[in-house]
């Protein structure tokens, strides 16, 4: 579990809040609804590391806008960490300083954000679209 100085640090560095974890959730960013004065909150399962957001669209349909956004922006930390000119010795000074404190379990954390956000790329099987039609509720808040 990534420490929560850093958590919201990079809660900070996207542009969100952070909330509390409860028992099921973990790394829980807010994100303001574009079209009303919602907010949402984007998590990662304890259990498996899956991402999921509070909304309607993600509990009924498993895709939101929310959800996008957030990833998107976790994964550019991410990219910026993995940059290949980061990890040679002569540019070692042109690492961003929030990235030198970052544990390993925050790059996890991160990187899991950029798979996920591919993840979200890909066309879905059919199985994928059967199981769309079961609304689950999910307690991020």
């Amino acid at each position: 579990m990534i420490s929560r100085i850093q958590a919201a640090d990079i809660a900070a560095q996207i542009g969100s809040s952070l909330m509390p974890d409860n028992a099921q959730w973990t790394n829980r960013f807010t994100v303001k609804s574009t079209s009303s004065a919602s907010v949402y909150v984007v998590a990662q399962r304890r259990t498996d590391a899956v991402w999921g957001c509070s909304c309607r669209g993600w509990t009924h349909y498993r895709h939101c806008k929310h959800l996008t956004d957030i990833l998107r922006r976790l994964a550019k930390l991410a990219d910026q960490i993995d940059a290949p000119t980061f990890r040679e010795p002569k540019y070692a000074g042109n690492i961003p300083a929030a990235n030198k404190t970052f544990d390993s379990e925050t790059v996890q954390m991160l990187r899991s954000a950029r798979v996920a956000l591919l993840d979200l790329d890909t066309v879905p099987t059919q199985a994928d679209k059967s199981r769309r039609h079961r609304a689950v509720r999910l307690d991020l808040d």
